[in-house]
């Protein structure tokens, strides 16, 4: 163990440059070495800056103005440099592809070795124990361009372990992991408990930290609002943390605290929304393997065949690689099917007729955001309904946010820009892609509204997503794919929707593990 594990922030504001209010307040934490701390709170509370603080890139990268001490192994970050720090305090940060370098997986792995000097032998070693101990072999020598934003996260946490830091800072770690993936990081994050790491993570979704942390720090508007031990924190009601916006450190209660839904299905004599024996690739050929069994190439899917009614909300679940978003893009019309056909009210469209028939949100943001207001990107989607354009704002919260650029939102705040676009835009089918990813309970449960609230008005809504308790929520029926292929389709409602959680995982001791009340 390392004396520079111990951290210690005393009295620490700060302020960002050209920002009117502080980001945090009068912060006092003290985590001491091999401590496993859990930071979370409302999305903007300041989570994400105090990691800044512990990462060094606080004062070293943000300007603004910073008061108090923060200090590693005693020693005060402003006499570190960044590169000192960095050998101390790894960080994977929540969108990958903005810390990679490398543009094929083994090298990306390797780059931080490299970059310090490690001789080559040393390097190998340790990207061989980095690929081996994330259980992820299977990635090894890929092009980082197309992996799924899964797969680019594990990469990236393999890239700082192989770095081996006396602090881990993981900020969002498990937001686009599917749950077979986030059960790899639970077993690497307590590996790294049991080896004496101090491991500290940022998280809204907390199931699966809850036999890991020793300590569970709240913050609220800038401060430490709350700081629990283990045990207190798992003892904590739904009510008082839903005061507090979290959500449920054990899933079997965010179970029974979702209310079963029953669909509003549209009486007509044609499926709304229908495939056929539909069937895609890529061309290329890989094979994946995941827990020791050989899946199909992840960039062929089909033959798929299903039908949906208007006022459905069907989520689509699978592993990283399932084939969930090319199944999206395909019924958008962004991706040409090999074979079989979409049907839209019982008439076939081919993919240039189903482009604007059927709108897609995508994972990333970034990609459907193109104004300089919030406000004009609802206009850019033709609706110049001033009304309309203010209900789906204040639906998701941003309406106070109308005149800022997009490009200045959070990732949250822009996902949910792309979700009030798309509820202005009054289409009848909807492909929504990870919608919640990074998101809190609160504005979790705004997009689970909105989402229930378009099939309400009689689309029909099918929603890509990881996140069981968003699943839970909204959705009436589980399309579930692996290999490229329909293996399950249930409706989710009374004692189905522990079938759902089943479906996410692989064995009844994951269950078990993540679901005892």
């Amino acid at each position: 163990m390392s004396a520079f594990a111990h951290i210690t922030l005393d009295k620490v504001t700060f302020q960002y440059a050209g920002e009117d209010s502080d980001a945090i307040h009068s912060v006092d934490l003290d985590i001491h070495e091999g401590e496993f701390v859990l930071l979370t709170g409302r999305s903007g509370c300041g989570k994400t800056t105090v990691t800044r603080l512990i990462n060094g890139l606080i004062p070293h990268f943000y300007e603004g103005e910073l008061e108090g001490t923060a200090r590693i192994g005693g020693t005060e970050m402003r006499e570190m440099g960044i590169g000192e720090i960095g050998r101390i305090v790894g960080s994977v940060f929540q969108d990958p592809r903005s810390q990679f370098f490398m543009t094929d997986t083994t090298s990306e792995v390797a780059f931080g070795c490299v970059n310090a000097g490690l001789p080559r032998n040393d390097v190998a070693q340790r990207v061989e124990s980095a690929f081996r101990r994330m259980n992820i072999q299977h990635l090894r020598d890929r092009s980082v361009f197309e992996l799924s934003s899964g797969e680019m996260q594990l990469v990236a946490i393999a890239s700082c372990y192989a770095m081996g830091p006396s602090v881990y800072v993981f900020d969002e770690p498990s937001a686009n992991l599917d749950m077979e993936a986030v059960e790899t990081l639970r077993k690497t994050l307590s590996e790294l408990k049991r080896e004496g790491k101090t491991v500290i993570v940022l998280e809204h979704r907390l199931f699966y930290l809850s036999d890991l942390i020793d300590r569970m720090v709240v913050i609220e508007d800038g401060i430490v609002s709350h700081v629990y031990d283990a045990a207190s924190a798992l003892s904590l009601g739904d009510s008082t943390l839903a005061h507090m916006g979290l959500r449920n450190l054990q899933l079997k209660s965010a179970l029974n605290a979702m209310p079963d839904h029953k669909p509003t299905l549209s009486k007509c004599e044609n499926a709304a929304f229908e495939i056929n024996n539909l069937t895609f690739s890529y061309g290329s050929q890989h094979s994946t393997r995941s827990a020791g069994s050989t899946l199909r190439d992840p960039r062929t899917i089909g033959p798929l065949s299903f039908s949906a009614q208007f006022g459905e909300v069907i989520g689509i679940i699978g592993e990283n690689g399932a084939g969930k978003t090319t199944l999206s893009r395909l019924c958008c019309g962004l991706e040409k099917e090999d074979g079989g056909t979409v049907f839209i009210d019982g008439r076939p469209l081919s993919p240039k007729e189903r482009l604007g028939r059927i709108r897609l949100v995508m994972q990333d943001p970034d990609y459907q955001l193109f104004s300089d207001s919030v406000l004009g990107e609802l206009s850019l989607s033709g609706r110049k309904d001033a009304d309309v354009c203010e209900r789906a704002l204040r639906k998701l919260g941003l309406w106070d946010m109308r005149e800022a650029h997009p490009a200045t939102l959070s990732r949250g705040q822009k996902q949910r820009l792309t979700i009030a676009c798309a509820l202005v835009d009054e289409t009848a089918t909807y492909f929504f892609d990870e919608p919640t990813s990074g998101l809190d309970r609160e504005n979790m449960e705004r997009v689970s509204s909105t989402i229930r609230s378009l099939a309400q008005s009689g689309s029909v809504v099918f929603t890509v997503s990881h996140d069981p308790e968003f699943l839970l929520s909204a959705c009436d029926r589980i399309l579930h794919l692996s290999g490229g292929l329909i293996v399950d389709d249930f409706a989710l409602g009374g004692p189905t929707r522990e079938r759902l959680l089943r479906s996410l995982w692989k064995g009844d001791a994951q269950w078990n593990a993540h679901t005892d009340a």
